[in-house]
C-alpha cells in the first residue's frame, strides 16, 4: 500500500516542507518547497505573526504543487539542548504473538517516568528488544512468547524550546502526527545498513546554529551546538566587501568557492555597494573569505566531537544548505579527516542538502508505523486515488501534472 507522509522543518533561514511517497522501503518526493523564514533566530521564535505568514506561504505552495489538501504533518524541532537516558521497558505479550500493540506498549512502558514534567518526549528508539530468554533482535514483531523486553534511548526536550513551534503549526489548522529532532531525521536520510552498525557523526550548518550529533548503531546518544552557522559567512562578506546581506548570500552562493585555491585569481565581479558605488570582487580573495569562516566552524565542530566522545568514530557527514557550495568537501575532508564527507543530497525532486531534516522525517515516521504496524496516510483515500491513478485523465489532473513534473525540473 502507498502512505504518503509531509515532513516540515522550520528552519533559521529557511521553512522546508518535503511529501514523501513510501512503497516497500523506496521513497519517492511529490513535492519540495524552501520559502524564506522570518520571525525567527537561533530557534527563537520572536515575531510569531511573521513567521506564521511564511509558514503558510510554504504550505500554499506546496498544495498548489501537489494538489492536494496538507492537514498533517512531521515537524522536525531543534535539537537544542535535548537531553537522552536510556531506559528499559517490560510487558506481558498479549496473544501468541508480538504485535505491533505490543511493540508500542514496551515502550510506552520504558519511557513512563523517564523524564520530568517541563519536558517532553520527543523519541523513543529502541535498542533492541528481548522475547523471554531468546536472543536480542531489532524486529520482535511475529516472535512467539509469554513477555517483551526492551532496551530503549529515550530523548526528550524543555517543552519551552519544543511547544511554540507546536503551537505555530496547530494555529494554521494543521495536526502533528508526531515530532522529531532534525538531527536523527538527518540521519535517516543519510541511513545506510552500514551505517546502522557504527558510531558516528552528523554536523549540520544551519542558517545560525551548526549542531553536532554523536550516533551510535543509528540512534542519537549525544549532541551539542555551536552559536555560528552560514549567516556569519554572508555577514563577513557584507562586512569586508561594503555589500547588503542578500548580495553577500547571491555571491557566495553562485559566484565564490569554499577553498581559496581552487579559485581562479582572474575571475572578477562587479556589484553594487551599500555606499552607491561599485565594488570589483575578486574570485580568489572571497573564495579565501569564506573559506576562513566556514574552518572556523568545522574546526569548532571538531573540538566538539572530541568533547562528546573518546571512542573512535567511524564516519563523519556534513549536513546543511551551505554544504552544496563548491569545494565545500575538500574543506571538510582537510579538517575533518578522510572518514569526513558532506551528503550528497541526490533524491529526485530534493536535490539540495537543506531538505535533509524535512526528507528523514518521513523516512523515520515510516519505520515507525512499521514497527507500531500502523497504517497511516496523511492524505485521504479519495485524494490518494485522485493523485495516483494514471486512468483520470481529466483537465483538473493534467493541470496538476504539469505543477508536478514543472517542480522536478526546478529540483
Amino acid at each position: 500500500m502507498n502512505h504518503i507522509y509531509t515532513g516540515l522543518d522550520i528552519g533559521n533561514n529557511e521553512i522546508k516542507i518535503v511529501v514523501v511517497e513510501s512503497y516497500r522501503d523506496d521513497y519517492h518526493v511529490l513535492a519540495s518547497t524552501a520559502v524564506k523564514s522570518k520571525g525567527i533566530k537561533k530557534n527563537t521564535i520572536y515575531d510569531e505573526k511573521k513567521l506564521k505568514e511564511c509558514l503558510h506561504q510554504a504550505i500554499t505552495q506546496t498544495e498548489s504543487t501537489l494538489g492536494m489538501k496538507i492537514r498533517e504533518v512531521i515537524l522536525c524541532v531543534p535539537t537544542g539542548n535535548a537531553m537522552m537516558t536510556m531506559e528499559t521497558g517490560l510487558v506481558n505479550i498479549r496473544g501468541e504473538q508480538v504485535t505491533g500493540k505490543d511493540v508500542e506498549a514496551v515502550l510506552r512502558d520504558a519511557s513512563n517516568g523517564a523524564y520530568d514534567n517541563d519536558r517532553e518526549l520527543v523519541t523513543c528508539l529502541p535498542i533492541s528488544f528481548t522475547v523471554d530468554e531468546q536472543p536480542s533482535t531489532q524486529n520482535p514483531l511475529g516472535e512467539t512468547g509469554e513477555q517483551l523486553f526492551t532496551k530503549v534511548v529515550v530523548a526528550t526536550s524543555d517543552k519551552q524550546d519544543v511547544y511554540p513551534f507546536i503551537d505555530l503549526v496547530r494555529s494554521l489548522g494543521i495536526n502533528i502526527v508526531d515530532i522529531v529532532y532534525n538531527s536523527q531525521a538527518d540521519y535517516y536520510t543519510a541511513m545506510t545498513r552500514e551505517l546502522d552498525r557504527k558510531m558516528g557523526c552528523i554536523i549540520n550548518v544551519g542558517a545560525d546554529i551548526t549542531t553536532v550529533t554523536i550516533f551510535n548503531k543509528g540512534i542519537m546518544i549525544k549532541n551539542s551546538y555551536i552559536p555560528v552557522g552560514s549567516t556569519s559567512v554572508d555577514k563577513d562578506i557584507a562586512f569586508i566587501y561594503k555589500v547588503d546581506l542578500k548580495t553577500a548570500c547571491h555571491l557566495k552562493e553562485t559566484y565564490a568557492l569554499t577553498v581559496g585555491r581552487y579559485a581562479d585569481d582572474n575571475e572578477t565581479m562587479e556589484v553594487a555597494g551599500t555606499e552607491q558605488s561599485k565594488v570589483v570582487i575578486r574570485q580568489t580573495e572571497i573564495s579565501s573569505v569564506i573559506e576562513s569562516r566556514i574552518a572556523e566552524i568545522l574546526k569548532l565542530a571538531k573540538n566538539e566531537i572530541n568533547r562528546l566522545t573518546k571512542r573512535e568514530i567511524s564516519y563523519i557527514i556534513v549536513v546543511g544548505g551551505i554544504s552544496e557550495l563548491a569545494g565545500f568537501n575538500y574543506l571538510v575532508e582537510d579538517i575533518l579527516g578522510p572518514n569526513a564527507r558532506c551528503l550528497n543530497m541526490q533524491v529526485l525532486g530534493a536535490r539540495h542538502n537543506k531538505f535533509t531534516s524535512a526528507f528523514g522525517s518521513c523516512k523515520y515516521f515510516d519505520r515507525k508505523c512499521q514497527q507500531r504496524q500502523w497504517n497511516v496516510s496523511m492524505f485521504s483515500q479519495d485524494e490518494l486515488t485522485t493523485f495516483l491513478s494514471p486512468k483520470k485523465k481529466n483537465a483538473v489532473n493534467d493541470a496538476m501534472i504539469n505543477r508536478f513534473f514543472g517542480h522536478f525540473f526546478d529540483n
